[in-house]
């Protein structure tokens, strides 16, 4: 019996459709914010409410049907107890989806020792976020090619082959691009099968196969590093080239085509093929076949993938020195920023005053309020904060 199905999920969603604020405090802030900035906060309320109100009225529990006519339940006018019942009921939902998660899970764990040691590297991290790239049936294997950029995975690109397929399920036809948002592994009699939820547009997908097999890919560090400092335009696919480590092995993987590269010198040559870059279009020449791709939508130098992992980031973990930390933390330039933040939170006890004295000097921004909300958090666990900056940052602690 499967943890995870598209009826989970889209109850999940109908009972979050309208978030409220959740204390008086956050109402008087949320309204002196509104005030500042000239908006009409109660109007937009009324229409978000109005937006979401046939559907809100199919899954909310009958006593705050009432709320939801009159439009006041996202209203500071709404009763404190009708507040904190309403926000109950969402918790409560988001616990009951929390547990199907938690099945999911153990499902799939229970199922890993089954296969490969690639798949079970692929699975120690999150599919959530990846989107489908290619598609690709031969016979009765299934070739699954997910693309992770926007994904929780260190790894690029992972290639999934579903060999001996003995069945396929779908709610809605699957699409190229669409988003992977949750999957489950189960262990069959006979096999394995894999079910994944999909988003924009939603589908539900099943796949039941004998055996599950999976390699996988990284970008170059170097690719991360150009595209944070906004230069991948800017570098030819030449010039990448020359600037990759020729100790590792490199991968030319399109939609259409997996190519071993072969040489990186001048011209990236590829194996039984080659890449040929004109002024509008770059032609990929694989065996008998030619893929063009326009250069208006694909970057050549997106297609390179090697099987080394590097942390592109590994450089914001280096130590700022104990007389720089207060003036990094707080200064401008962002990278020494993070490190310094990032040395705080790894030596919290011992850098407790400089951790406190820097508190003392900060705002919380809309900018920076997720970051100081985790890094407050764990000081507040770790013990080190002044009774001071709990009063000062008492919203932000969990």
């Amino acid at each position: 019996m499967w943890s995870i199905t598209s009826a989970a999920k889209e109850k999940f969603r109908k009972c979050h459709l309208l978030p409220i604020h959740e204390s008086d405090e956050d109402w008087e802030r949320a309204l002196q914010e509104a005030e500042e900035e000239g908006e009409d906060l109660i109007g937009r309320l009324k229409v978000e409410l109005e937006e979401v109100k046939q559907e809100l009225v199919q899954v909310v529990p009958s006593w705050f049907i009432p709320y939801v006519e009159n439009g006041t339940l996202n209203q500071p006018t709404l009763p404190k107890d009708v507040r904190e019942d309403y926000l109950q009921w969402m918790n409560e939902s988001s616990k009951e989806f929390e547990q199907v998660l938690d099945a999911a899970f153990e499902h799939t764990q229970q199922a890993l020792p089954f296969l490969s040691p690639a798949v079970q590297d692929v699975f120690m991290e999150s599919l959530h976020d990846a989107t489908i790239e290619r598609m690709v049936r031969d016979e009765d294997t299934l070739h699954l090619y997910v693309n992770t950029d926007g994904g929780f995975s260190t790894k690029s690109l992972i290639h999934f082959s579903f060999e001996g397929v003995t069945s396929e399920e779908t709610d809605t036809p699957i699409e190229i691009g669409q988003w992977l948002i949750y999957d489950e592994l189960q262990k069959t009699d006979d096999g394995f099968a894999f079910r994944v939820l999909f988003e924009c547009p939603d589908a539900e997908w099943t796949i039941t196969a004998k055996h599950i097999d999976a390699e996988y890919f990284y970008r170059p560090k170097l690719y991360t590093r150009l595209r944070d400092e906004e230069k991948l335009e800017g570098t030819s696919l030449a010039e990448y080239a020359a600037m990759l480590n020729p100790e590792y092995r490199y991968w030319f993987i399109t939609p259409d085509v997996e190519c071993v590269i072969t040489s990186l010198t001048e011209n990236i040559a590829i194996e039984n093929g080659s890449i040929e870059l004109g002024q509008t279009e770059f032609v990929v020449t694989f065996g008998n076949n030619r893929y063009s791709y326009p250069l208006s939508q694909f970057n050549p130098i997106q297609f390179v993938y090697t099987d080394v992992y590097e942390d592109p980031y590994a450089h914001f973990n280096e130590p700022v020195p104990e007389d720089e930390l207060e003036a990094a933390a707080l200064g401008d330039n962002l990278e020494l920023q993070a490190r310094a933040w990032n040395t705080m939170y790894a030596n919290s006890r011992e850098l407790k005053d400089i951790i406190n004295r820097v508190l003392g000097k900060i705002e919380i921004t809309d900018e920076n309020e997720m970051m100081i909300s985790v890094m407050v958090s764990h000081f507040y666990t770790e013990g080190i904060l002044t009774e001071a900056m709990v009063n000062k940052f008492r919203t932000v602690i969990d």
